[in-house]
This record gives structure tokens, C-alpha cells and sequence, in this order.
């Protein structure tokens, strides 16, 4: 049936088959030759649906009752699972969820990259457990001040009363004292190796000052638990420490609270494990690590390197990233720059040619600027990390069609629950002549 933009009658429940899973952890599926998104269903389930939202393109659904399951479809283990927008994926077996997840990166390199990677990808498998290996949860303040997750696709604030995606001391210990403070917007909650907490509260967007500073005040005579060893407001030092530290691989890490560090502590030994490998025993010429953070990469695979450059737009992630490198006596140049600067400058005569990069940049990928200025930069190698398939795909094809070849891509299972997956690619430019 040839695809439609016709509107679709949404006053109506109807029955759809739900096809393969896709980014954001909805099925696909279509209605009267129209694409619905449907959230709540899994692969091969027949069910009954209703439209949340009708777009030109395609519409979006979710499950209203299911009338064929999956087989592997299970009892999700959290009482929130239906209503909060944490997990996309409790009511699944984790094998089908590895199988879902497998499927989103093939579409994603085949639609974004123009890469066929059906027989190359390699994972993901299970890593870790498959609950409480979460470091890190930013949780809203409903109006009567109560602390949770967001429901799936709205504004709503659903308040909750643990969260299986964190260590046990979230639900024991720093839950219950959120729930005494004043109605902030929203608190970032950190934990590290070490059982410190640090709280980032948010007083709205724009910051209001007049309640940034009532609230502070409130909170600030508060006493806190053990564990909660800072408190921040709009970033701002409320109380006690801004610092972390992780503990990777035998070597200890600090940052601060608002700083990039990885969330998941089995997912973080992956990601490492992987890289390394990937790397494998060449380590001549320089490693530029860009969008170091505070240094995870070029600590842990900057020896045997001849030089190592580590460049980072943050500055408190700059201070810490020189703080981990001089603690782990790694020869570096840390540099409080952005990427793009980065690979705009000129690398020594010849250098390119041994250069080795390692990217992780935010969800958005490499900028523009950034994928212009690496393929004029040339270096003999990249490893890619991203924690959206799409991009990463987009980034990735980008290179290959500059004249670099996929050599390795591996997805890893960072947040199982979720749709969430990162992929970790190996591009190597061939020798000229």
C-alpha cells in the first residue's frame, strides 16, 4: 500500500499489527497506508490503539490493550513502568530488548550513514545487571512539590516512589529527603563510587532568582543526610562539595557535578573494554581525545602514545581533566577548547598520517564544522562513539564516503530498559599509494 499524509480518524481506538522497533522505543506500524509510531507495544503484537498525535508524515499511538503478545513480552518489574518516561522497555524479556536495540542501529546505519552493517555489527549482549547500575536520574517537582519522572511524551510529572534504574541508596536514603525540600523545577541527583550525592537543583527556565534564592535558603538550613555531600542552585554552590569520584578500572576519577561522566558504571567498563580493543596494541603518534570530559579516554588509553592531546569546551571539566591526567602521570596537553577548533589547526608535517581520534560529543554528534574540519584533517584513524544511533550513523557515512573504511561497530547495552543505545565505530583511512 502506498504510503499517505491523509489525516486518520483519531476519535477512535483501532487494531493495528505493530512492525519493528525504532528510535525513542515505539514500534512501527501502519493504518489505512499511514505510518503510526506506537508506543507500548512490541514487535509482532497485535493491539488496539489510540492516536496521540496526527502529523502530515505519520502519526503516534499508544497501546490501549493488547490482543495478541509478543511471547516474550513480561510483567514489568517497576509499579511505574506504564506511566513514567524512564524505561521504554521493562514489559520486555532482555534478550528481545538486546534483538530491538540490534535492529535501531541496522535502520539507523542503512537510513542516516547509507551503510549496510546487517553482518558487521557486533552486539549488543547483556552488560551487567539489568537494574540498579544507574549513577545519575534528573527527576521533576509535580504542583504539590513531589519529586518524579516525566510521563512518556508530555509535561505530566508522575511522582515515584524508587527507581529500579538506581543503586538502592537512591530509594533509601537521597529520595526521601527530596521529597522534604521546597518545590524547586527539577533536581539533577548524582551519585559516585565513593556513596557521595551531590543535588543540582533547577529553579525554572528562565532561573527565577527570587525563588532560586527563597528556596536556597530553605534548603540550605536543611540537614542533610551523610551521603549528600552538595547541594547546587542553578548552578550556583549552595552547600557542602561540588566534587565526584568515579573509580574506573582501578584508577579514580574526579568531576564536577554538572560535568559529562558516564552514568553506568558496567556500561562505562564496556565502553573502555571496547575502545581498547579497538585500539589494540598500535599506539604510536598522538591521540587527540576531543570532547575529553574530564579525561575517561585519555587516561585510560593515552600511555604508549607519543603525545597525547586532550581537548575539552567545558571549563570545570578542564580543571578536572588536568587534575585525572596529572594524577595518573599521563603526558598530555589539555586544552579548554572546542573540537572544531581543535581540528581546525594544523597537525605537525606528516603527523596525520599517525594520528589517532577518539570522538564521544553529545547526542547531537559533530557539528557541521566539525565533520568538515576532520576530513580536511585527515587522521589515519577515529574511533566514534555515540550515544544516538542516528547520528553516529549520519557521522559515520559522512567518513566513509570522505575515504575512510568502517574497519569495526560495535552497539553497547549502556541503560537496559530503555531504548538507548550507543555505538562505538573503528574508521581507518586507507594508505595513499
Amino acid at each position: 500500500m502506498k504510503p499517505t499524509t491523509e489525516p486518520i480518524d483519531i476519535t477512535e481506538p483501532f487494531e493495528v499489527t505493530a512492525g519493528t522497533a525504532v528510535a525513542g522505543g515505539r514500534c512501527l506500524a501502519r493504518h489505512e497506508g499511514k505510518v503510526v509510531l506506537v508506543s507500548g507495544a512490541l514487535p509482532g503484537e497485535r493491539v488496539r490503539v489510540r492516536v496521540t498525535k496526527d502529523e502530515k508524515r505519520y502519526a503516534e499511538a499508544e497501546v490501549t490493550e493488547i490482543l495478541e503478545p509478543n511471547p516474550r513480552r513480561r510483567e514489568a518489574p517497576c509499579a511505574h513502568a506504564a506511566d513514567c518516561g524512564g524505561c521504554d522497555w521493562q514489559y520486555a524479556e532482555r534478550d528481545l530488548q538486546l534483538e530491538m536495540k540490534r535492529g535501531i542501529v541496522i535502520d539507523a546505519f542503512r537510513r542516516l550513514g547509507e551503510l549496510d552493517v546487517q553482518e558487521q555489527l557486533e552486539g549488543p549482549s547483556e552488560v551487567g545487571e539489568e537494574f540498579r547500575t544507574r549513577q545519575r536520574i534528573r527527576l521533576s517537582f509535580d504542583p504539590a512539590g513531589r519529586p518524579g519522572l516525566l510521563r512518556r511524551g508530555t509535561h505530566d510529572v508522575v511522582p515515584i516512589d524508587g527507581c529500579l534504574q538506581m543503586e538502592a541508596s537512591f530509594d533509601e536514603v537521597t529520595l526521601p529527603w527530596v521529597r522534604l525540600l521546597p518545590p524547586w523545577k527539577k533536581v539533577t541527583v548524582r551519585h559516585d563510587d565513593e556513596g557521595h550525592v551531590v543535588l543540582a537543583l533547577e529553579s525554572g527556565k528562565p532561573a527565577n532568582e527570587k525563588d532560586r534564592k527563597r528556596f536556597g535558603k530553605i534548603t540550605k538550613k536543611m540537614e542533610r543526610p551523610p551521603s549528600v555531600v552538595g547541594l547546587l542552585a542553578d548552578a550556583v554552590p549552595l552547600a557542602g562539595e561540588r566534587t565526584l569520584r568515579f573509580h574506573v578500572q582501578g584508577k579514580v576519577f574526579r568531576a564536577d557535578a554538572t560535568s559529562f561522566f558516564q552514568g553506568s558504571r558496567p556500561g562505562t567498563i564496556e565502553l573502555l573494554d571496547t575502545v581498547n580493543e579497538f585500539l589494540g596494541d598500535d599506539r604510536q603518534g598522538t591521540l587527540l581525545d576531543l570532547y575529553a570530559g574530564v579525561g575517561l579516554f585519555a587516561v585510560t588509553m593515552g600511555k604508549g602514545f607519543r603525545q597525547v592531546v586532550a581537548t575539552e569546551a567545558d571549563a570545570r571539566a578542564v580543571k578536572h581533566l588536568k587534575y585525572n591526567l596529572k594524577r595518573h602521570a599521563v603526558r598530555a596537553e589539555a586544552r579548554a577548547e572546542s573540537a572544531e577548533v581543535t581540528l581546525a589547526g594544523k597537525a605537525a608535517e606528516g603527523e596525520a598520517e599517525a594520528e589517532t581520534v577518539i570522538l564521544d560529543p553529545p547526542r547531537i554528534g559533530l557539528t557541521r564544522e566539525a565533520r568538515r574540519a576532520l576530513v580536511a584533517r585527515s587522521p589515519r584513524r577515529i574511533v566514534s562513539i555515540s550515544c544516538d544511533p542516528a547520528t553516529g550513523a549520519r557521522d559515520a557515512g559522512v567518513l566513509v564516503r570522505a575515504g575512510w573504511k568502517l574497519e569495526r561497530l560495535r552497539a553497547i547495552d549502556l541503560f537496559p530498559t530503555t531504548a538507548h543505545v550507543e555505538t562505538v565505530a573503528l574508521l581507518v583511512r586507507p594508505p595513499v599509494g
